[in-house]
């Protein structure tokens, strides 16, 4: 199979999910540099022209209005030279921005959503009639979660058309955790963003100070939100007590899950766009490792994550009820490690990477 993958960001290092396809799919061709995206993997463009990054941007900017169609005529062109068998677009709107050129070059599309794109108030107001064109066009469409799946439906899509295909986590590099061992450490990966709602994390966290003062906090990650989450630290006087740390290779990340005796993330809809996650990487990672997870009855996490069995859910907000099942491990360390063991078998039977990816290509190759 000539896989072609069409995707967004070549730099965003919190889309690890899409990494994973281009390494584990190792794709003939790419295309990167926006919702329309024109890098190829060697960083050429694909405008064949004198001048050409200049003139792409002038009509980009310039007149807009002609963009799409100026891009299409270059994509067509260059899908037409290289023959991908099938192309894989990264979210819904890179599948939109290049339906036209797979149309008019007879390369089959699949189009594979993450979250945002399904969900968020604004992207849906502006690709509301290009998702049904997408949908109708697209040999399969591929979503992360149960919830996801009904989502697109509901937007459109013929439900046979429509594949549940979860991340999939390496759980030979996420591995070695014994939280029974562990000293109260709790650990929170990911992006300071509002439906990863890092600051009610800290509000749990603070009252679980109350029942184990000696417990830490360590949360890798960053975001818009992360100086508002600094300032909650410092106005509830938690300084001692919770490690902000940035960004972290995944090495440090797996690191940190063998110290930690529970994993926590309270992920919730934002309230203002309605923007929510797919699956998280980040509690798939944290589950491979062998912790027990307290997170939220939110999209793919109530999938991933079988509350009493592998951890514990809340509903979205209720950072008192997550505080407790906090407590409750950090109580009960044998509890811990049997919901960590738990958790790790579940990830190497339903979400193991090779399979995940197997169950991908086979999509693509339908």
């Amino acid at each position: 199979m000539k896989l072609c993958i069409a995707y967004p960001n070549k730099n965003s290092f919190s889309e690890t999910f899409i990494y994973n396809h281009l390494a584990h799919l190792q794709p003939e061709l790419t295309l990167s540099g926006g919702w329309r995206p024109y890098r190829t993997k060697d960083g050429d463009t694909i405008i064949r022209m004198p001048l050409a990054e200049p003139i792409r941007v002038g009509v980009k900017r310039g007149l807009p209005f002609l963009y799409p169609a100026f891009y299409t005529h270059f994509l067509t062109r260059y899908l037409k030279q290289h023959r991908p068998d099938v192309v894989l677009a990264e979210y819904g709107p890179t599948g939109c921005a290049v339906m036209a050129a797979c149309r008019k070059a007879g390369v089959p599309l699949v189009v594979h959503f993450h979250g945002f794109d399904a969900v968020d108030k604004e992207t849906l107001r502006k690709y509301g009639e290009p998702y049904r064109q997408l949908f109708a066009q697209a040999k399969a469409v591929v979503a992360v979660s149960n919830d996801m799946v009904e989502q697109l439906v509901r937007l459109g899509a013929n439900p046979a058309n429509v594949h549940r295909n979860p991340y999939g986590v390496e759980t030979k590099f996420f591995s070695g955790a014994e939280p029974e061992k562990a000293d109260k450490v709790i650990v929170s990966v990911g992006r300071f963003t509002a439906k990863k709602a890092p600051q009610l994390t800290i509000r749990a966290f603070d009252k679980v100070l109350d029942r184990h003062p000696d417990a830490k906090l360590v949360m890798i990650g960053t975001g818009e939100l992360l100086e508002e989450c600094k300032k909650l630290v410092a106005e509830l006087q938690l300084k001692y007590a919770v490690n902000l740390l940035g960004v972290k290779p995944a090495e440090e990340i797996a690191e940190w899950h063998r110290k930690a005796r529970l994993y926590a993330q309270h992920s919730m809809v934002n309230p203002v766009n309605g923007d929510s996650e797919g699956t998280p990487n980040t509690v798939l990672e944290a589950s491979a490792a062998g912790l027990p997870i307290v997170s939220t009855r939110h999209a793919g996490i109530k999938e991933a994550v079988e509350h009493g069995v592998t951890g514990f859910l809340v509903e979205e907000g209720d950072f008192q009820a997550m505080a407790n099942h906090m407590v409750q491990l950090l109580d009960d360390p044998k509890l811990a490690g049997e919901l960590g063991r738990n958790a790790r078998r579940k990830m190497i039977h339903e979400y193991e990477m090779s399979d995940r990816i197997s169950a991908l290509k086979q999509i693509l190759e339908l």
